[in-house]
């Protein structure tokens, strides 16, 4: 994400809001959440409504801006909600990367389920030079999402956080070109994304069938969202 201090913030709205409607849409039943917490960061990121108003009095009412808040949220649209405890002491550290994810693959062995990745940032970018200057742990290597998808049940579906440049010309090549990156990473992957303004959702699938459904799904998630800058996209 992730930073606790960002608990709630507009990008929560909205990916909890996506989350959300894949569960209420019965298309899978479990989920693994796989934060990415790093360490508290000072900038001007500020707070925005949300899409939905259970959501948005749901995030209100929380006391705290803790990661166990989701498990809250969610536990009424899943039979099982898994990461790695304690969530808001587990940090993502480029250090340590191996272990990190090692203590998630346990949890990526069942099927029908949704493993959410949620970096500061999203994908790989640039060079080691330019990821040490912005911050190694606010990326998921390519090597990493291949172990990833790798791990990943048949019949699941893994969904990436990908932060999109300021830059709203250039939100959609960024996104055809993430969907580049996944495919030449993950070769058997069925790809695609869904974008509102600069935040994009990149999603991996094993199953056709399974990917299929997701694309109705997506595109259905579309036509409601009053966003006026939103995208489904896919490779054909």
């Amino acid at each position: 994400m992730v930073q606790l201090k960002y608990f709630g913030d507009n990008r929560d709205y909205f990916k909890y809001d996506l989350i959300t409607s894949i569960f209420q849409a019965n298309l899978l039943e479990r989920y693994v959440f796989i934060p990415m917490l790093t360490d508290h960061r000072n900038d001007d990121e500020g707070r925005n409504r949300g899409k939905s108003l259970k959501l948005y009095e749901f995030i209100n009412a929380c006391q705290e801006k803790s990661l166990n808040n989701w498990k809250t949220w969610l536990s009424p649209y899943v039979t099982s909600y898994q990461t790695v405890e304690p969530v808001d002491q587990t940090y993502f550290r480029d250090g340590s990367r191996a272990e990190y994810w090692g203590q998630f693959k346990p949890l990526m062995n069942t099927g029908k389920t949704l493993i959410f990745v949620d970096p500061d940032i999203g994908l790989e970018t640039g060079g080691p030079a330019f990821r040490r200057r912005m911050g190694p742990e606010k990326y998921i290597l390519n090597d990493e999402l291949k172990t990833l998808f790798s791990w990943l049940d048949p019949e699941s579906i893994l969904m990436i956080y990908q932060h999109l440049q300021w830059n709203s010309h250039k939100h959609i090549t960024d996104t055809q070109k993430k969907l580049a990156q996944v495919n030449s990473v993950c070769n058997n992957a069925f790809t695609c994304a869904y974008r509102e303004g600069d935040l994009a959702f990149v999603f991996l699938a094993k199953s056709k069938e399974m990917f299929k459904q997701l694309q109705c799904l997506l595109n259905n998630y579309k036509q409601r969202s009053k966003h006026k800058k939103k995208e489904y996209c896919a490779i054909a």
